[in-house]
């Protein structure tokens, strides 16, 4: 099957967000910490772009939802975990915390690729997309505020993974 006849044009839009969450990854690895929030900020933007134009366009369909997840995964997980393994000393407990982040990110995904509901069960991956960023501003002005990243990191991946119910927002 021809990869171009599947891609739709909301599907660029979720091509963005990939694009956003691994330039991420390579700024932080350049030690450009505030672009690389920045990134993941903006992934959010193409990720909310993506349904939103599927939905008007009418595209939406199987490949776009799976391109969604795996553009997520690399833009609300790997791509925080990342900025923060870069912003701080690594020790056990935060490389564990990083890790279990990424795993309940890629579950919660996956449970929602196989989901019929309307809603969310657990919090959306997205939202770290909101959260870190964030917590990289308040780090700017309270430097002590990065050591309870890694307790973030968890309750964040425990959340994700839980059976909270959560209404779409947009």
């Amino acid at each position: 099957m021809n990869i171009l006849r599947l891609l739709t044009i909301a599907d660029l839009f979720t091509i963005g967000n990939l694009c956003s969450g691994l330039l991420a990854i390579f700024l932080a690895t350049q030690e450009r910490y505030g672009l690389s929030a920045a990134l993941i900020a903006v992934a959010v933007v193409f990720d909310t772009l993506d349904g939103k134009i599927a939905g008007w366009l009418h595209q939406q369909h199987d490949f776009g939802k799976q391109l969604d997840s795996l553009a997520d995964l690399v833009s609300f997980a790997v791509a925080p975990a990342y900025l923060y393994f870069s912003l701080s000393p690594q020790n056990w407990f935060i490389i564990a915390s990083l890790l279990f982040f990424a795993a309940c990110g890629m579950l919660r995904l996956a449970r929602y690729n196989i989901s019929q509901s309307k809603g969310f069960e657990g919090i959306p991956i997205t939202v770290n997309g909101v959260v870190f960023p964030t917590l990289y501003l308040l780090s700017l002005f309270a430097a002590s505020s990065l050591n309870y990243w890694p307790i973030i990191f968890v309750l964040m991946g425990i959340l994700m993974v839980s059976s909270i119910r959560v209404n779409r927002l947009l």
